[in-house]
């Protein structure tokens, strides 16, 4: 059986996915659920499914306008990011690896996170405190863009592997890298669902905005970025062709 330690210093690893700053304690967690599953024998692909359907239930939750009904949101909102932390570490002890289960794990990104931001969007409204149009807008171009850069970046690190080029990483120098962390707090996918509903609370019970600000922010950062990156590629795929 494979210990905890062992699971934090060997099998936790997202090579495309760096700087997701509220990950910490879902890495703390996930081991424990990754422990779990391979002693009882669930597939990588099943945890995936388990993770789909937190994040369902996550969304449906947090979109009923009873607090209560938000806070189980909440919980079932971060659980869904540590089974996303599981299924990779479960895949990895098991040597368990296919395109299905990669097409799988595309898949339940591609379901849940619309849902996310149609729930935190009818949240806001809920509030009557905020225009509705203008939420719904913001929300929908949220999705899009990241959409949009979750398929781009995915090409990018493809398209250097097929070529053998190796990824670039982050300068040393503190100002960028201060600068390339605050960026992705707001275009990050997971750091805008784990982070929004707290500030959603918070924005709940003391009156503020913080939630509403955050969402346009992270809205206006993802669709600048989705705009680079789209035409970065448009000059790579001329050059190749």
């Amino acid at each position: 059986m494979v210990s905890y330690r062992t699971i934090r210093h060997d099998y936790q690893s997202h090579p495309l996915i760096e700087d997701i700053l509220v990950d910490h304690y879902a890495k703390l967690i996930s081991p424990l659920f990754t422990r779990l599953f391979v002693k009882v024998g669930i597939t990588p692909n099943r945890v995936t499914v388990l993770m789909m359907v937190a994040g369902m239930i996550g969304a449906t939750l947090f979109a009923i306008p009873q607090i209560a009904c938000k806070v189980c949101g909440l919980v079932f909102i971060h659980l869904w990011y540590v089974l996303d932390c599981s299924d990779g570490e479960t895949a990895r002890i098991t040597k368990q690896f296919s395109k299905f289960g990669t097409e799988i794990d595309y898949t339940a990104h591609v379901v849940n996170h619309p849902l996310f931001n149609l729930a935190f969007a009818y949240s806001l409204v809920g509030m009557r405190r905020y225009n509705f149009q203008l939420v719904l807008f913001a929300s929908i171009l949220s999705i899009s863009a990241e959409l949009v850069l979750r398929n781009l970046i995915a090409f990018f690190h493809i398209y250097k592997l097929k070529m053998s080029q190796e990824i670039s990483k982050n300068g040393d120098w503190l100002f960028k890298r201060i600068c390339i962390h605050l960026v992705n707090f707001f275009t990050v996918y997971p750091n805008f669902v784990l982070v929004f509903p707290l500030a959603y609370f918070v924005d709940y019970y003391s009156g503020t905005s913080f939630a509403l600000y955050y969402l346009f922010i992270q809205t206006a950062l993802s669709s600048l970025m989705a705009i680079w990156i789209s035409y970065k590629w448009s000059r790579m795929i001329v050059n190749v062709g």
